[in-house]
Order: structure tokens, then sequence, then C-alpha cells
């Protein structure tokens, strides 16, 4: 007789079937929710701070717009003026002066105070404090400060250089064209310089102090030194510190408005206080202001990509 093949019968799972609130549960445990969840506020911020303005001020920039009224679609026509404009391109090239020279001298000085520093002497500790001050007091107070200094009348420099008999008339510091832009700058480099020096100088204290003593014992000399060993252990440092300067010089208003607002005859505008005037000075012209700044993000972009990778660069090796 032929057999008939066993029939098998499904086992029944020893698991009980989840509710609902048992899949949320999982669900919420996995890796992957809890990381989002945890982004979620960032991202909320970025979208909200960041995305939403950046995004309204793209579109404000091709409408006819001023403070309290509905914007006017016009296409292109705020770019085109903004390009016929000559003072325009005055700024572009007041900027460049503004921030290269302002980083550049900040550069110097404060490579040259952080050698000075990282030297065993008395008060050192006491020196590095007072080397914080300018950096620590407020832009808008240190502006108003500079302010004082430099006027014609009651002005401290002035002052002092009458007496001193140095000058028979005071200068106008902030009002002569051909002075204006240094002066400036001189504020820019005296409130910006500690913070290269105190980079430089953490730099300098990380260098093994046995490259120095293997280098003397080989004859190199004290500027050998530097040029081998200091320089090429700083140039990351360097390249961090000239990035993170230059954006936040160029992008920074308060010195310029609060000191020359961008006088005299446009001998100092730079684009925060173009952007600023247009779009919430007498004008009160939106669209123009957003113009301005749209013109100026992408060198603002091009420093923070190279900024950001060389940071990532340095943490990957």
């Amino acid at each position: 007789m032929a057999t008939s093949a066993p029939v098998s019968l499904p086992i029944p799972s020893s698991r009980p079937a989840l509710s609902w609130q048992g899949r949320v549960q999982r669900f919420l445990l996995l890796d992957r929710t809890l990381g989002y969840l945890f982004l979620l506020p960032a991202l909320l911020v970025i979208l909200g701070l960041v995305a939403y303005p950046f995004v309204n001020a793209i579109i404000m920039t091709f409408q006819n717009k001023t403070a309290g009224a509905p914007g006017r679609f016009i296409g292109l026509a705020n770019y085109r003026e903004l390009l016929a404009n000559p003072v325009f391109w005055r700024v572009i090239v007041n900027t460049a002066i503004y921030t290269g020279f302002g980083v550049g001298l900040k550069f110097f000085f404060g490579l040259g105070m952080a050698l000075v520093l990282n030297q065993e002497r008395m008060c050192n500790n006491l020196f590095r404090s007072f080397l914080l001050i300018p950096w620590a007091i407020p832009t808008v107070i240190s502006a108003l400060n500079w302010r004082w200094i430099y006027d014609d009348a009651s002005g401290l420099i002035n002052n002092v250089l009458v007496r001193l008999n140095l000058i028979d008339e005071t200068i106008s510091w902030l009002s002569d064209p051909h002075l204006a832009m240094l002066a400036v700058i001189v504020v820019v480099v005296w409130q910006g310089t500690p913070f290269f020096t105190m980079s430089f100088l953490a730099g300098l204290q990380a260098i093994p102090k046995e490259l120095y003593e293997a280098a003397e014992i080989d004859g190199a000399s004290v500027p050998q030194q530097f040029f081998y060993i200091t320089l090429p252990r700083l140039q990351p440092i360097f390249i961090t510190a000239i990035m993170l300067s230059a954006i936040l010089t160029s992008a920074s208003i308060q010195f310029v408005y609060i000191l020359t607002n961008g006088g005299p005859a446009d001998r100092t505008q730079i684009f925060p206080t173009m952007a600023y005037n247009l779009a919430l000075g007498g004008a009160q012209r939106l669209g123009m202001g957003a113009t301005v700044s749209l013109f100026f993000f992408p060198i603002l972009v091009v420093f923070i990509i190279f900024l950001t990778r060389r940071m990532l660069r340095e943490k990957g090796e």
C-alpha cells in the first residue's frame, strides 16, 4: 500500500503579536530614528533662522520692496541698477582693501606679539591679560571710544599732537578722504589682533621644546629655527585664523557704521554698510539692500567652504 506523505503542520510562533503601542515603541528605539529625533531641533532652527530668511532675501532681490509695503516683482531691475552704480564698484574695492589690510596687519602684529609672549619672562600672565582687553570690550563701546579719540576738536590724538607742537591745526581723521579708511583699519587691527596673538601663542606652546633643542645642537640659528620649525608647525593655525578673521572682518558693520557710516564720499563704504543704508536708511529699499547682500554672499561661501574643508582635513589627519 502507498503511504501518504506526512503533512507538516504550521508551528505556532512563540512571539505574541505586538500591539500598535509596541510597534511605535520599537520604532522609536531604532538608532536611526533616535538620530533623526535628536537632529530635529537643530533642523528646525536651521530652517527657521537660516533657510527661510535666506530664501526670502533671494525673492526680495527681484522685487521693488520698501519697508511697510508689499513687494512688486520687477525681475532683474535691482541687479542692473546696482551694476550700473559706480558706488557699487567702489564698495568692492573698499571691501577688499579693508579686509586685506585689516587681516594682514592683524596677522603680522599677532604673530610678533605671540613670539614675544612665548618667551619666559616676568609678568607674562599680566601682559597676556592686558592683551585681551581690546578683544573683550564690546565692539560698539570700542567704536565709540575711538570716535572720541579721532574727534577733530576734543579728540585725544589731536590734543596730544597740538600740545607737542607736532601739528598746527587739528587733523580730520574721519572726514579726510585720504585718512578715513586708514583710521578705520587702525581700529579694526587694534580690536582683532588679540585673536591672532592668542591663537598663535597656543600653537607655539604646543610645539615640543625638544625640536628647538635638537636644532640648536645641530647648529641651526634662530631664524632657521623659525622658518623650518615654527612656521611649518603653525601653518594650520595660520590658515584657520586668517579665514575666520576674513569672514568676521568683511561681514562686520559696527566699526565702519559708527566711525564714518561709509563716508566721506563713500571712501569707507563696504558691503555691510551699503546694504544696511539702502535697506534701513532713508531710502528704505529692502529689495536693493538684499541685492547688495546677495552679491557679497558668494565671497563668504568661498571662505566658509575652504575653511570647513581645511578643518575637516586636519581632523581626519
